[in-house]
């Protein structure tokens, strides 16, 4: 049978069809998101209106050529909030997952973060949608009509499915906040301390759930958070195998059977009541976005009219570097790679977007002299940088589960479109890097969530056996059914 993913991305949205009979994925249609709205920057909204007119234009034209969809899936941005009316209808922007009104200062030198803590015992980064709606409940900024918030990927599968109220999955739900991972559900306690209603609150529905269906009758699942399903998209032997995903942000995520806390991870929900330990940087293929955006405005300085993307000439000037570092002595990096080796002295910290830790902290390119002041240097230097902050979580984890680590897998866009970036991702974490043959992962993951919601798959094993890598051969040596 045929399955479909929508995938509402922070910089672009799918469509994914996944045939179970060639395991395999056979059509993927993609648009970018263009739906930002610009009133001010810090703000980082989005039109939830626009975003459904660009999934309602994907899923025509993919039933037109695929008339044996029997589910569909949805996968999205995670944390970010949208409110909806009692009719189902968006009342609001959507604030994104980069959305800082959770640091805005909420009395003398606390922010709202702060107050959210003191009241309810919870660390909420800013972005989380419980946070921002917090701040809007003190601001009075909440929408008068507003009846519930959810996720856009919810507010997508209560639209698809015809519902009036968000249905949401632990995967998203933990993303918002105040969700206690252990029980897995929101808390309620800390919700009524927060003063947060609890009929804003969208309904916590086991994973992979059907929840409704479309006007011509398609089984409509549940939304799955995009981490955890670029994750389930991604990785073939989920007990063995740490994935490194490279978008907009950047994180690495390792499963494990049950809820435990390790410093600097964060740990979200999985699937049938496993977890992911997360490591999660805001830079990722973000900060090299910045680049591309510098080298464009370079060229506009000086008169030059580019219409076309600048990624193909960067990679092609990176790769002209590594053939011409190859007839020089191979130069140090510096502390931020331990020493490796690479090509550049150029140190770069890519924290451009802040982390989820300190919003407020900003990038810095340092050890600048007269032989690294160069277009290229600054291209490797970032990507540098990018890596290395996600090997820093590596680093982390404890030694049990750093040595039960048997497989790398490279996922994301960043990974896929730059050979540099997944050479330097392999040459850092020392061992050959496993990229699936397919793209857009987290709609592969969610594809494949559709399947089991209707009975097509009855284990993690049969549900990843669709996944294939293009630079390996992968053997069928996996644990037992989990």
């Amino acid at each position: 049978m045929k399955l479909l993913d929508i995938d509402v991305g922070t910089t672009s949205i799918c469509g994914v069809v996944v045939d179970t009979a060639v395991s395999g994925v056979v059509d993927t249609v993609t648009r970018a998101n263009d739906s930002q709205l610009v009133i001010r920057v810090e703000d980082e909204l989005q039109d939830a209106n626009r975003i459904m007119h660009i999934v309602e234009d994907i899923l025509s034209e993919t039933l037109q050529r695929h008339r044996e969809i029997r589910a569909i899936g949805v996968s999205g941005q995670m944390h970010g909030i949208v409110y909806v009316n009692a009719q189902g209808m968006p009342v609001s922007p959507l604030y994104t997952w980069r959305n800082n009104l959770g640091t805005r200062m909420y009395k003398g030198e606390m922010t709202y973060a702060d107050s959210l803590y003191e009241r309810t015992g919870y660390r909420v980064p800013s972005g989380y949608g419980l946070l921002t709606h917090y701040a809007h409940v003190f601001e009075r900024q909440v929408p008068k009509d507003a009846v519930a918030l959810c996720t856009i990927a919810d507010y997508v599968t209560m639209r698809l499915s015809g519902l009036s109220r968000p249905v949401t999955d632990v995967t998203l739900a933990a993303s918002l906040g105040l969700f206690d991972e252990r029980r897995l559900n929101f808390d309620v306690e800390a919700l009524d301390h927060a003063g947060i209603e609890l009929s804003f609150i969208p309904e916590v529905a086991p994973s992979c759930s059907v929840i409704g269906r479309t006007r011509a009758g398609i089984a409509v699942t549940n939304a799955i958070g995009d981490n955890q399903a670029a994750h389930l998209g991604s990785v073939r032997s989920l007990a063995d195998t740490l994935l490194v995903n490279v978008g907009t942000g950047a994180q690495v995520s390792l499963m494990v059977p049950e809820y435990m806390v390790v410093e600097g991870f964060e740990t979200r929900p999985f699937l049938f009541h496993n977890y992911l330990l997360v490591g999660a940087t805001l830079s990722g293929g973000g900060a090299y976005a910045l680049v591309e955006s510098f080298f464009r405005q370079v060229l506009e300085l000086f008169g030059a009219s580019v219409q076309v993307s600048l990624y193909e000439t960067m990679e092609r000037a990176l790769q002209k570097g590594l053939r011409d570092a190859k007839d020089t002595s191979v130069r140090k990096f510096g502390h931020f790679m331990g020493e490796r080796p690479s090509h550049t002295t150029l140190q770069v910290s890519p924290k451009f977007f802040g982390t989820r830790q300190s919003p407020q902290e900003r990038g810095a390119i340092m050890n600048i002299g007269v032989d690294n002041f160069t277009p290229i240097d600054l291209m490797m230097g970032v990507l540098h940088g990018v890596v290395s902050e996600l090997f820093a979580y590596y680093q982390l984890l404890p030694s049990a589960l750093r040595s039960s680590i048997q497989h790398v897998v490279g996922a994301g866009n960043a990974i896929r479109k730059s050979p540099y970036m997944a050479r330097l991702m392999a040459e850092v974490f020392g061992q050959s890097l496993l990229v699936p043959r397919h793209q857009e992962e987290a709609a592969v993951g969610a594809a494949l969530c559709g399947g089991k919601a209707i009975g097509c798959f009855s284990s993690f094993d049969e549900m990843t056996s669709a996944i294939h890598y293009a630079n390996a051969e992968w053997v069928d040596e996996f644990p037992g059914d989990l």
